[in-house]
């Protein structure tokens, strides 16, 4: 099998190039399936051809002097953050050089024009303060990336008046605080749905500060405009933001008709792919607060471990993230012991899933009462189950022991 990549408009073969082979040897040697091979047929560029280990690589033919570029970064994929940046500098191939699976060269060009921009960045530091200009300028973002729908999120939280039964928590969040910022003497933490309507600000100020420079956000992170896919669009930027941060290769699912959330995707550094299911049960949501109990939340990982079979299996190996947002005291040791209990005793039956991670939004007081701490308790479970080495990186050891505290992101 091979793959012939042509030099195209706007690439001639003038221009510098990142390698010229050098005799018949291919200038690369991959651990590919596939070949590439030059259009003139005569000459392997790169044998073992792997398109993940090659962006935008252009390679000089030693048979025609054809230049081929390889594929660029695909559309949603996240540059890796150890990939080797190549200049353009006809550099002589002289012998084949061996890639690992795990190895990444990219154009520098196209590192510093628009790959490098997919990285997840960190937050600040410091606190979120509650203000009209940062409630405008993160409403201004919203209704960018709604395509203008903001008017009507705002006009269907005015009709649902309450957190529990709106479609569009952000806007009632915008609403809610509009009313209240600026007061004497008020402060986001003497009332629950104030306390709520923070947490939802502040999530999308994380996910703006983290991923706002994204060069195809408006697309992956689509399902803003969709009823009720808040809090699970934040929540899957968040994981995948945490995932790269402990050392991972991910990348967005672009929506489809069919699935509306830009699911991420992932593998670890040599490359391997690993599945990764996500799941925001109702019992583990706010408006589920007064009626979670031990027994309610085995359950509910019990049967999401069950609807995730199909995604996270032993032919795909990986991980399943619950999403929560139930902010009240005790709950996120209460999720994680039933993680635990359910992984102990149905753990054998679900033996691809290298772990089950709880992953839930936090508001914390700070010194001045108009300021928001925020962060994200992470939670991840090892199965004792799976066979063999567990596969998953996510910070370090002690992150997967369930009574440590939470892991901030």
């Amino acid at each position: 099998m091979s793959d012939r990549l042509a030099s195209g408009p706007g690439s001639p073969a003038a221009d510098p190039v990142h390698f010229v082979q050098l005799g018949d040897g291919p200038a690369f040697v991959g651990t590919g399936n596939a070949d590439l091979v030059c259009p003139c047929g005569q000459s392997v560029l790169i044998k073992g051809f792997l398109p993940r280990n090659f962006l935008a690589i252009r390679i000089k033919c030693f048979r025609c002097g054809a230049v081929s570029t390889t594929p660029g970064l695909p559309a949603g994929d996240v540059l890796p953050r150890d990939a080797v940046a190549v200049e353009r500098r006809d550099v002589p191939a002289v012998t084949p050089a061996s890639i690992s699976r795990g190895t990444v060269l990219a154009c520098q060009q196209m590192v510093a024009a628009d790959y490098a921009l997919t990285r997840p960045r960190d937050p600040p530091a410091e606190p979120m303060v509650l203000s009209s200009a940062v409630l405008d300028s993160c409403a201004a973002a919203y209704d960018r990336l709604t395509n203008g729908g903001l008017a009507e999120h705002i006009a269907s939280a005015r009709r649902t008046v309450t957190l529990d039964a709106s479609d569009y928590p952000f806007a009632w969040a915008l609403l809610r605080l509009r009313e209240q910022v600026g007061r004497a003497g008020w402060s986001w933490r003497f009332e629950n749905d104030d306390a709520m309507a923070a947490m939802h600000v502040a999530a999308f100020q994380h996910f703006l500060h983290s991923w706002g420079q994204h060069p195809r956000l408006a697309l992956i992170a689509s399902a803003l405009t969709a009823p009720g896919r808040f809090l699970r669009t934040m929540t899957a930027f968040a994981t995948a933001k945490l995932l790269f941060d402990s050392g991972n290769r991910i990348g967005f699912s672009l929506p489809t008709a069919a699935q509306l959330d830009a699911v991420p995707h992932f593998g670890t550094g040599d490359g391997e792919g690993l599945a990764l299911a996500m799941r925001s049960p109702d019992q583990l949501q706010w408006r589920e607060r007064d009626r979670w109990n031990p027994g309610v939340l085995h359950a509910t990982v019990v049967e999401a471990l069950a609807a995730a079979q199909g995604e996270v299996n032993r032919n795909k190996p990986g991980i399943l993230v619950l999403s929560a947002s139930i902010l009240q005291p005790g709950f996120d040791q209460a999720l994680v012991d039933a993680i635990q209990l359910v992984l102990r005793t149905v753990g054998r039956k679900h033996r691809g899933v290298a772990a089950v991670a709880g992953m839930v939004p936090h508001v914390v007081p700070v010194e001045r009462p108009e300021q928001v701490g925020f962060g994200y308790g992470f939670y991840p479970v090892r199965n004792p189950r799976f066979p063999g080495e567990n596969p998953i990186r996510l910070g370090s050891q002690q992150d997967f022991a369930a009574l440590q505290p939470a892991r901030r992101q």
